[in-house]
């Protein structure tokens, strides 16, 4: 399993709706427009493809980077999850 962080900029109100409608079918909210997918690469190629199509590739943007296993995560602000939840990996022996 592999974590990505799937980010986007959507220009269009509507188009961000259902980028975000889309993503939230397959991945957890971290921030408005930025997902957590816990997953293998199929499941990250099935979410892009999703998006793909609602998408305008001369206005919009989106992005998924893979992230490391273990990684710090510093936060200011508001926090949307509550203090009980946490986001790890857990090895498998």
């Amino acid at each position: 399993m592999t974590n990505y962080m799937i980010c986007y900029d959507i220009a269009d109100r509507r188009r961000l709706s259902r980028v975000h409608r889309s993503a939230l079918k397959h991945a957890m909210p971290m921030q408005y427009s930025v997902f957590l997918l816990r997953g293998s690469k199929e499941a990250l190629d099935a979410m892009l493809v999703d998006i793909e199509k609602l998408i305008n590739p001369a206005e919009d943007d989106v992005r998924a980077y893979t992230i490391a296993p273990s990684v710090d995560v510093d936060c200011i602000g508001v926090n949307i999850w509550p203090e009980e939840v946490y986001v790890h990996e857990t090895s498998k022996k």
